[in-house]
C-alpha cells in the first residue's frame, strides 16, 4: 500500500526542475502513507513524471522500489493483488520472467501483456498511474477502496492519491461551487465521483482514464450493476456453500509479509469476519475496539465479549475528551476537503492504537450495503405503517407545522436528547420520489434559503444514473448505496484515517465472488419485516451465540451531540456568532443557521449532524487558508473562493 502522484505537461510550460518540484511536494504531502520508500521519475523532454511514497507489505525488499519500469511501461501503482501469485504463474507460463517477488511487477508484466483485460483477473484494491510511451493510464479498482484525484488543466494533468497533494500545485484552483457546498453539507459528502474543488475530481470506482494530449476517455473496466436487479435462481445458495465463499474471500485478505489485525466493532459484519476466520480458518488476528464514555454510544463492552468467545488478542481504547479536542484540529488536513462524516475521527483514532501493533488491519465494509443492512431499507413497502405515517404527513405540510409548533410547547426535559423535531423539519422538505433525501441530515432543498447562489435546478442529485426499479425497492437503494454512500462516505473515511498513520485497511466483503453470492439470494434473505441483513445473520449464528449479537443496529457512532454542547462548544459558536468567523468569506447565510444552533443547544438532538457539517467546514476554511501551495511567479491566493 502506498502513496502515488504524477503529472504530465504535454505543452511544455517547465522545465524538468520545476516539474521535479511539484512532484516532489506531492510526495511530501503524501509521506505519512508511505514512510518506508520515495521514488520519482522523469521522461526527459516529455514533460512527464511519477511520484511515490512506499508502504512496504508484500516483498519488503528495495526490490519493491517504485516507480517501476519494464520495457516502455512505467507504474506508480498503490494496492494490493491477493491473487498476484497466481497470475503470475499464468505470465510465466508465457515465457514472462520476474525479478521481484511484488505483485507491482506482476500488475506491470500483466498490462505488457494483456493491456487492461488484466484487470479482471486480479482481485484486490488499487490505484495506479501508467504510462505506455504514448498515453498516461489511471486506473481505479472495483469498488473504489483505493482513491486517485486528478486535474485536467487544458495542456497538462495532475494525479494523486489525496487532494492535499494535489493542492500542493499552484495552478490547482481551490475555488468551490454553491451545489458542491450544499450536497456536503446535506450528506458529510459530495456525491457523483465530485469533490468541494470546482477542477478536482475522482476517476470512478471500476474505470480507467486513458489520456493523450487530444482526448481523455474514462472508460467503465467493470461494475456491479450486473449482481443487481437480477432473477433469482430457483436454487439459492446453501449456508455451506455461502460460508466457503465467504471464507475464501477473506482468506485473500491475509496475504501479507506483515503482521495483520482486525477492527472489530461488536457489530454483525466485522463479528462474523473474526469469527469465521477465528473458527474456520484458524486465523487468531489481533482486534482492536474503540470505546466512547457515553454508554449509550458505546459497543466496546460487546467486542470485548465477542472477541472473548473466540479466544481473539483485544485491545480496546476509550478516546477522551482531551483526545477530541487534540485530533479533531486533524480532520481537514487528512481528507483534504470537509468531509462530514462524525465516525471519522473515530476511525482516525483507533488506526492509531493499531498501528502499533500491526500494518494491515481487516475492516468489515460494505456489509450493509450488499446484504441489506440499513434499517432505511426497510422503510420500502407500502404495507409498512411507517411508510404510511410519511406519505400521510407529507401529504399534510400545514399538520407538520402544526406538529412543530406543538412540539415547541412541550417542557424542556422531554424535548431533550430526542430527534423528533428534526425529523419533522427534514419531512417538510422531504421528496419521496428520491432516495437521497432519506440520507440528508438537513433537507438539500431548504439550503437554497441558507446558501446565496444556489437554486434547486442546481442541486446535485445523489445517484447520477437511471436504474430498472424505482425507489420503493430495497435492490434499487442497495445498489445506490454501494455505488454512492460506501465509495463516498464509508471507504473515503476508513483509507485515509488508516493510511495517515501508514496503517493499510482492507475490505473483506467485496469481493466480486461476494457479490455474485448475494446475487443469487432472494429478496427476503435480506430484508423481512424490520429484519435486516438475515442471511448474514443466519450465518453468524452458526458462530456465537444470538445474545452476543442480536441487538439493535448501532454503527460505529461517535456521541457528536454530547462533543458539540462540551469540548467543541465554543469553536462551533464561534464559527456561528463571530464577525471574524472564517464562514463569512462563504456565501452562507448563517442567521439561517443560528436557530437550529440554538434548539440543540437547548438540547435538541434531530440537527446534530448538520452541525457537525458546518463545524467541520469551519475548520477547513481555516486550513485551506493557512495551507499554501508551493511558491510560484506569480504567487496564487491561498484561500478558497466560491
Amino acid at each position: 500500500m502506498c502513496r502515488i502522484g504524477g503529472y504530465w505537461d504535454w505543452v511544455g510550460r517547465m522545465g524538468e526542475e520545476d516539474l521535479g518540484r511539484r512532484l516532489a511536494a506531492m510526495a511530501e504531502a503524501q509521506a505519512h502513507g508511505g514512510p518506508d520508500d520515495e521514488g520519482f521519475w522523469i521522461l526527459p523532454g516529455q514533460g512527464v513524471g511519477f511520484a511515490h511514497r512506499r508502504l512496504s507489505i508484500l516483498d519488503l525488499s528495495a526490490a519493491g522500489h517504485q516507480p517501476m519500469s519494464r520495457g516502455r511501461f512505467v507504474i506508480t501503482y498503490n494496492g494490493e493483488i491477493y491473487n498476484f501469485r497466481e497470475i503470475r504463474s499464468l505470465l510465466e507460463k508465457e515465457g514472462v520472467f520476474f525479478q521481484t517477488r511484488t505483485d507491482t511487477e506482476v500488475l506491470l508484466a500483466g498490462w505488457a501483456a494483456w493491456g487492461p483485460d488484466v484487470l479482471p483477473k486480479a482481485r484486490g484494491m488499487w490505484a495506479f498511474g501508467l504510462w505506455d510511451g504514448e498515453a498516461l493510464w489511471l486506473v481505479r479498482d472495483r469498488f473504489g477502496v483505493k482513491p486517485l484525484y486528478y486535474v485536467n488543466g487544458g495542456g497538462w494533468i495532475a494525479f494523486a492519491s489525496e487532494l492535499g497533494a494535489l493542492l500542493r500545485l499552484p495552478e490547482v484552483s481551490r475555488s468551490i461551487t454553491p451545489e458542491r457546498l450544499a450536497a456536503y453539507l446535506s450528506y458529510g459528502f459530495i456525491p457523483g465521483g465530485r469533490t468541494i474543488y470546482r477542477d478536482i475530481q475522482q476517476v470512478p470506482p471500476g474505470c480507467y482514464a486513458r489520456i493523450t494530449p487530444y482526448h481523455i476517455e474514462v472508460k467503465s473496466w467493470w461494475s456491479p450493476r450486473p449482481y443487481f436487479f437480477v432473477e433469482r435462481p430457483e436454487a439459492p445458495p446453501t449456508l455451506e456453500e455461502a460460508e466457503a465463499t465467504l471464507a475464501e474471500a477473506f482468506r485473500w485478505r491475509l496475504v501479507a509479509d506483515v503482521p495483520v489485525g482486525l477492527f472489530l466493532s461488536g457489530g454483525i459484519d466485522s463479528s462474523l469476519v473474526a469469527a469465521i476466520l477465528a473458527k474456520r480458518e484458524g486465523a487468531s488476528l489481533i482486534s482492536f475496539t474503540l470505546g466512547f464514555q457515553e454508554p449509550r454510544w458505546d459497543e466496546a463492552p460487546w467486542a470485548q465479549k465477542i472477541a472473548s468467545f473466540l479466544g481473539l488478542p483485544h485491545i480496546v481504547h476509550y478516546i477522551t475528551e482531551a483526545e477530541v479536542l487534540a485530533e479533531v484540529e486533524k480532520l481537514p488536513a487528512l481528507y483534504g476537503q470537509p468531509f462530514g462524516d462524525s465516525s471519522a475521527l473515530a476511525v482516525y483514532k483507533i488506526a492509531q492504537v493499531a498501528r502499533r501493533e500491526v500494518k494491515v488491519v481487516l475492516s468489515a465494509d460494505g456489509g450493509d450495503e450488499l446484504f441489506g443492512g440499513y434499517v432505511r431499507y426497510t422503510l420500502t413497502t407500502r404495507q409498512n405503517w411507517r411508510w404510511k405515517l410519511i406519505h400521510l404527513l407529507k401529504r399534510s405540510p400545514a399538520l407538520v407545522k402544526l406538529l412543530l409548533e406543538a412540539y415547541k410547547l412541550l417542557p424542556g426535559s422531554f424535548r431533550q436528547h430526542t430527534n423528533l423535531a428534526g425529523k419533522l423539519y427534514k419531512l417538510l422538505y422531504l421528496r419521496l420520489a428520491d432516495y437521497g433525501d432519506f440520507l440528508q441530515v438537513f433537507p438539500q432543498v431548504a439550503l437554497v434559503e441558507v446558501l446565496e447562489g444556489l437554486s434547486v435546478e442546481a442541486l446535485l442529485p445523489y445517484l447520477d444514473e437511471a436504474i430498472p426499479r424505482d425507489w420503493d425497492h430495497p435492490e434499487a437503494r442497495m445498489y445506490a448505496d454501494t455505488r454512492v454512500y460506501l465509495v463516498e462516505d464509508i471507504l473515503r473515511k476508513v483509507d485515509r484515517a488508516t493510511m495517515a498513520v501508514a496503517l493499510e485497511a482492507r475490505e473483506p466483503f467485496l469481493d466480486e465472488a461476494i457479490l455474485g453470492l448475494r446475487a443469487r439470494l432472494g429478496s427476503r434473505d435480506f430484508i423481512e419485516g424490520r429484519t435486516t441483513k438475515r442471511f448474514l445473520k443466519r450465518i453468524l449464528a452458526r458462530y456465537l451465540p444470538a445474545q452476543l449479537w442480536d441487538r439493535p443496529k448501532q454503527g460505529f457512532s461517535p456521541p457528536i451531540p454530547a462533543w458539540l454542547r462540551g469540548p467543541l462548544h465554543e469553536r462551533l459558536r464561534y464559527y456561528l456568532e463571530s464577525t471574524r468567523s472564517p464562514l463569512r468569506d462563504y456565501p452562507i447565510r448563517l442567521e439561517k443557521i443560528r436557530p437550529h444552533y440554538e434548539n440543540f443547544i437547548r438540547g435538541e438532538e434531530g440537527l446534530a449532524g448538520f452541525l457537525w457539517n458546518v463545524f467541520v467546514f469551519g475548520l477547513w476554511a481555516e486550513w485551506i487558508t493557512a495551507t499554501p501551495p508551493i511558491s510560484d511567479n506569480p504567487p496564487p491566493a491561498t484561500g478558497a473562493q466560491v
